[in-house]
């Protein structure tokens, strides 16, 4: 900026746009389903479409098939905010004993919706619960490039995940 501050700002890569010669909803629809199955191409994905019309067969077909997906579409400005949550978020006072690693979620603003991963598996043991303050906490189960994790929502807290 004027000051000499660095500018929170992303560049980010246009993965589609209304004039590269693209199929849509081929390259989209291909795209997401990759990026939402097995394969797990996980990303955020750009957008550049010239929206001078009241329509837009390129934008129409990008936010139909993200809500197809259950992929949302959000702005520049909201994906800037969740990436400063995220960055701003963290792990600490990692202990370990007797098969329970204890650690504390810091969720930092704008963080909405973070989730926490843990392997399933550990030095031979099993995964058998997840608590934050001493209650409980609901996690899936997911199988990510080859390692099955526990997925659960990550809020500010002490955690303690036992395994066996």
């Amino acid at each position: 900026d004027l000051t000499g501050e660095t500018t929170d700002v992303y560049q980010a890569m246009t993965q589609f746009t209304d004039e590269s010669g693209q199929t849509y909803p081929l390259h989209v629809d291909t795209l997401l389903d990759n990026a939402t199955g097995a394969k797990g191409y996980y990303g955020v994905f750009t957008a550049n479409m010239h929206n001078d019309a009241v329509t837009s067969v390129g934008a129409d077909a990008i936010v139909a098939s993200a809500q197809a997906h259950g992929v949302p579409v959000v702005s520049a400005r909201q994906m800037l905010s969740w990436l400063d949550g995220r960055n701003g978020s963290s792990f600490g006072a990692l202990t370990w004993s007797g098969g329970v690693l204890g650690f504390t979620v810091n969720a930092a603003p704008g963080a909405r919706n973070l989730q926490a991963m843990l392997p399933t598996q550990f030095a031979g043991l099993t995964l058998s619960g997840v608590a934050r303050g001493g209650a409980s906490v609901a996690y899936v189960t997911s199988t990510i490039k080859g390692v099955s994790y526990a997925m659960f929502p990550a809020s500010t807290g002490t955690y303690q995940a036992s395994y066996r």
